[in-house]
């Protein structure tokens, strides 16, 4: 996976970019507004991208002596410029600086494909890190969505061997890391946005939670108010100097669908919809997954699980079939005594009952979220992401689905 980060003064020229490279393949882009010279002031945080797109007007702009530094600062960074026109001595003095390659005109996707293509052979014997990314969710509250995310979590750190992160992206209770840690959140998600001017690794490293050795955890805000108040521009900025750095990032969106959990479904390897079975939330959970569909999700990518079931409910998981139009992907069984005394110690249930029946499921399905298949990651729209294809459009701040 090739990390991408992409810099323009026109807002509406980095949507159109966004939406060029989106069609070009699979690749993870995070876009900032400004220019070479603000990044040079972002410090090592640049050490997560592989390619660096700054899209100019003029060679002036293009802040050539800034573009030098960056690249004397991070040799593995390979620049691309986008411009207007060039003289041949303006691209001998683009290329001097450091640019790998210089595309001229209007913006064409065939001439940045190849750029990437050429990019991408060039870190085929870099060490770049494939990070997973699952998101979690729910059509209803009280389902288990922040108890299975922050569990999984923990398992895939624990079990496969990998450095993972959960992100607690509820924007109405925010409580994911107190479900499996008693520990106080250094930080919290929208403190962290509002910091990336002056973020560097240091500053990320002591603001997320390190649970333990592989499992750090970046916490919600537990206020609506103060999780409203995040800018889009600034939670992409961290998710794209984050995401990178682990081998897994678990995402906790709560039932909420607005820009800023559009932004991390973007991202997503996979959706997991958390229902319980009873036929309300079956058909909560079919709306849920037209709605998802509606915005550029195939059904492939969409992984339905059944929370707290028991043989109370088989008739309804009978009938989850028909009613959602595909079969639960998972069911996690009953255990409310084991679930409620890791909760209340504030444990992990893997820690706290090892042997329960919803640990043991919970290993399986963190086994799934751990794999690296390519074929189950998410179908996106043709040619653009799901977040460029949204920009300019208002976005429920809520589902609605109760």
């Amino acid at each position: 996976m090739i990390d991408i980060l992409i810099t323009s003064t026109d807002t509406e020229r980095l949507a159109q970019i966004m939406r060029l490279i989106a069609g070009c393949g699979p690749y993870r882009t995070t876009r900032t507004v400004g220019t070479p010279f603000d990044l040079v002031e972002r410090g090592d945080t640049l050490d997560a991208f592989d390619v660096l797109i700054v899209d100019a007007r003029g060679l002036q702009e293009a802040q050539l002596p800034s573009v030098t530094e960056l690249c004397r600062r991070r040799e593995r960074l390979l620049c691309i410029l986008l411009i207007p026109e060039a003289s041949p001595d303006a691209l001998i003095a683009a290329m001097r600086a450091g640019f790998r390659d210089v595309i001229t005109g209007p913006l064409d996707p065939l001439a940045i494909g190849d750029a990437l293509q050429r990019a991408i052979g060039q870190r085929a014997q870099g060490s770049g890190r494939s990070t997973r990314i699952v998101s979690f969710m729910s059509c209803k509250g009280g389902v288990g969505t922040s108890f299975i995310a922050a569990n999984v979590a923990h398992i895939v750190s624990q079990t496969q061997d990998q450095r993972v992160l959960l992100i607690d992206l509820n924007q109405l209770y925010a409580d994911a890391a107190f479900l499996v840690t008693e520990q106080t959140p250094p930080s919290t998600l929208p403190q962290l946005c509002a910091e990336v001017d002056r973020m560097d690794v240091a500053f990320f490293d002591a603001s997320v939670m390190h649970a333990t050795e592989n499992f750090d955890i970046l916490a919600g805000a537990g206020d609506p108010i103060k999780a409203g108040e995040m800018r889009q521009d600034r939670l992409e900025w961290v998710l794209g100097v984050a995401m990178p750095r682990y081998d897994c990032v678990i995402l906790d969106l709560g039932q909420t669908i607005n820009p800023l959990s559009m932004l991390a479904l973007d991202r997503s390897d996979e959706i997991h919809i958390v229902l319980q079975a009873s036929m309300p939330h079956l058909r909560a959970g079919r709306r849920l997954q037209e709605i998802l569909q509606s915005l550029g999700y195939g059904p492939e990518g969409i992984r339905v699980l059944l929370n707290r079931q028991t043989k109370h409910g088989e008739r309804v998981r009978e009938a989850a079939d028909s009613v959602l139009g595909v079969k639960p992907f998972h069911v996690i069984p009953d255990d409310a005594r084991a679930v409620s005394e890791a909760v209340n110690q504030g444990l992990p249930i893997a820690v706290a009952a090892p042997g329960s029946a919803v640990t043991r499921s919970l290993r399986v399905l963190a086994a799934s979220v751990a794999a690296t298949n390519a074929t189950n990651a998410v179908p996106r729209g043709k040619g653009e992401s799901l977040f460029a294809r949204l920009i300019g459009r208002q976005a429920p701040a809520k589902l609605g689905l109760m």
